[in-house]
């Protein structure tokens, strides 16, 4: 019989410590703050949601696209979406 692993996850202080980091060290008089951080809440809850998103795969895509898409930060949506992509590979041992 096949193990099934327990996704991990991570909150919204992780990805505001990596935004913040992304704005420092790459953004070159970068924008910080969010332009919604109640979507934020939103897409790292809904993430969650095994009925909408039933593989990490479908996890992952939902974390990257929006992300990217809902431009949810004043600067730094796209170098945010590929760190956390990344700590969430990472923690789930990817």
């Amino acid at each position: 019989m096949e193990e099934v692993l327990k996704i991990q996850y991570f909150g919204i202080e992780y990805v505001e410590k990596i935004h913040d980091e992304q704005i420092i060290n790459y953004g070159k008089n970068g924008l910080v703050g969010y332009k919604d951080k109640g979507q934020l809440e939103s897409v790292l809850f809904n993430m969650q949601n095994d009925l909408y998103y039933p593989t990490f795969i479908d996890k992952l895509t939902h974390l990257i696209f929006c992300l990217v898409k809902f431009h949810i930060f004043n600067d730094g949506n796209k170098r945010t979406a590929i760190a956390c992509s990344s700590y969430f590979l990472q923690i789930n041992r990817i």
